[in-house]
């Protein structure tokens, strides 16, 4: 679908956030750069990665990026605190977390690691804005990595995507009891979309 748009609305804006701008193109040239990123970092079909961070464009970036590389999409609501967060990040199984430092004088890091949660399977934390903390690594560290992964095989990865293959993991928001993450797939998420 981002290839598509690429194609069909080259030039046109695709996202407007503060002094970014992305068109199409440029979008999609993104997604693919964060997606080999995905895979050089070890992200494999079915993996969960998180997002606890605000509406704005690494956010976009990231989830397309996920799920064009076949992984699972966890959002992680941003009033969420640390153990509250942990708890998704636990029942979810993610193996990386996208966050940010810095948000309403928020940072989301300090709040996870304040909560100290046991993470068998959370692996890497990478901070699209704000400061890195020792232990983490920035978005521009992880989308350098992007070289080490031709686009041959961003594009072998992205083909062998299957409409009925897990694309998110929705978390309700648990006003009676703890949250129960609802299972979305690729095929279900574009029908909405293409109800909407």
């Amino acid at each position: 679908m981002v290839t598509r748009q690429a194609q069909l609305l080259a030039g046109h804006p695709a996202i407007v956030d503060g002094a970014t701008t992305l068109d199409f193109e440029a979008l999609a040239a993104k997604v693919d750069q964060a997606g080999r990123a995905l895979i050089a970092l070890g992200i494999g079909k079915g993996d969960r990665v998180a997002i606890w961070a605000p509406n704005m464009w690494e956010w976009i970036v990231c989830a397309l990026a996920i799920h064009t590389v076949g992984g699972v999409m966890v959002p992680v609501n941003t009033r969420y605190k640390g153990i509250e967060a942990a708890y998704l990040l636990e029942r979810s199984r993610a193996k990386l977390l996208f966050t940010v430092t810095g948000f309403l004088d928020v940072d989301y890091v300090t709040l996870l690691r304040a909560a100290d949660p046991e993470l068998p399977d959370l692996t890497d934390i990478v901070v699209l804005r704000g400061e890195a903390p020792a232990g983490t690594a920035s978005f521009a560290e992880l989308l350098a990595r992007a070289d080490e992964v031709p686009a041959a095989a961003a594009r072998e990865r992205a083909a062998s995507v299957d409409p009925g293959d897990l694309a998110d993991i929705l978390f309700t928001s648990g006003t009676t009891g703890k949250p129960k993450g609802a299972m979305c797939s690729h095929e279900q998420n574009l029908r909405v979309f293409d109800q909407w």
